[in-house]
């Protein structure tokens, strides 16, 4: 019995002393940083649904191959078709469009591919809260494959983990590809 009450006292002391501690550090934190308020834009509208599909294709194609490319490059688009919004010309074919690339993923084990994703589209007298503004492109997932072949192997104990090092192929966004970005008027007032 003595020692259960022993066992119990200590617990709760610890726990007790834990929290203490744990409070007294995040109030020390707390105070030292300045806290700020996230930048909330409550002019717009954003329950509305009412959106522009807007057609533009990369100017140069973008492969993960090629090993210059990095997380904010900037990139030029070409519009495909003139958008109109109440029948006004807001962006005309051929018009040239900047954005970014924004996030690079290398390929992994078992063949996850390599992807990229393309937004921070710049579109003159169009704010960028009114976009939904990212394309994403991978490259082909040969999880497809490895995973029945990681199975069919895995009676014979080291040829299943072999198959581990197989990687999923390049990401490639081609000049063929068409990039299709969201337009929300009424976000834009």
């Amino acid at each position: 019995m003595n020692k259960f009450l022993l066992f119990l006292f200590t617990f709760l002391f610890l726990a007790k002393a834990q929290a203490f501690a744990t409070d007294d550090f995040m109030l020390d934190y707390i105070n030292k940083e300045l806290v700020q308020q996230p930048n909330v834009n409550l002019e717009y509208d954003y329950k509305s649904t009412k959106k522009i599909p807007m057609f533009f294709r990369i100017k140069e194609s973008l492969s993960t191959r090629n090993k210059d490319i990095y997380e904010g490059m900037k990139l030029e688009f070409v519009s495909d078709r003139n958008i109109y919004e109440k029948g006004k010309i807001i962006v005309k074919k051929g018009d040239i469009v900047e954005g970014k690339l924004k996030l690079i993923i290398t390929s992994g084990m078992n063949g996850i591919p390599h992807s990229l994703t393309v937004g921070d589209f710049k579109i003159d007298g169009i704010s960028e809260n009114a976009l939904m503004d990212e394309y994403y492109k991978q490259g082909w997932d040969r999880g497809y494959i490895v995973y029945p072949l990681k199975w069919a192997l895995t009676f014979l104990p080291p040829t299943g983990s072999l198959t581990n090092f197989i990687k999923g192929g390049h990401a490639k966004i081609s000049t063929r590809d068409e990039i299709v970005i969201n337009y929300y008027p009424e976000w834009n007032k």
